[in-house]
């Protein structure tokens, strides 16, 4: 069922040559540069014994489109850049969020998440009407709300969030968001990722 979460992830950047950088990095630790390319297995290996520092000299950078209640978990993640959709400073002109399959698969919970949505839509709307700044008006607006972020993690963190995040545990929104970021980071960068 958390598949049928409407969300978007797309990588926009990534360290270029990422796996050879940080097995330079991490062959310096061991003043063995000149077998850099050799054993292509050596990242993983590093990786197996915790050896995970050297993993963080390369970063991937992505557009997320998904709900508040994702990115305000979302940036619990310290360890990164982040640059959101400000319902400060743009107003909200469409009813545009996001509706766990949870509650759209049920008959009673859709009609209850509907009208609470016109709901909060329509006294959103109202207060702009009346001359309220979208900055107070945003108050009434749901967490459902869609929005956009841009992340940037490295890539330590982007397997601390993987592992974290994926898990059975996980909101089902963010744990179909990880699951997509595994996917692109196994295709990009598979000797840091590969395990995963």
């Amino acid at each position: 069922m958390a598949e049928q979460y409407d969300v978007e992830v797309k990588l926009l950047a990534i360290t270029p040559d990422a796996e050879r950088l940080i097995e330079t990095a991490g062959r310096l630790c061991w003043d063995t540069q000149g077998k850099v390319g050799t054993a292509p297995d050596r990242i993983q290996k590093w990786l197996e014994v915790g050896h995970e520092s050297m993993i963080e000299h390369a970063c991937a950078t992505f557009h997320i489109r998904a709900s508040r209640v994702l990115t305000h978990e979302l940036v619990r993640h310290r360890l990164a850049s982040y640059s959101q959709r400000s319902q400060r400073y743009v107003k909200e002109n469409e009813p545009r969020y996001i509706e766990p399959p949870e509650l759209r698969d049920n008959r009673y919970a859709h009609q209850e998440f509907e009208a609470a949505m016109k709901s909060c839509w329509a006294a959103y709307a109202e207060l702009l009407a009346r001359g309220t700044k979208p900055e107070i008006a945003r108050y009434v607006l749901p967490n459902a709300c869609e929005t956009q972020i841009i992340c940037t993690w490295n890539f330590r963190e982007i397997r601390h969030i993987i592992k974290l995040r994926t898990s059975k545990r996980a909101l089902p929104e963010i744990r179909v968001v990880a699951n997509q970021i595994r996917a692109i980071m196994k295709d990009k960068a598979p000797q840091v990722f590969g395990d995963l």
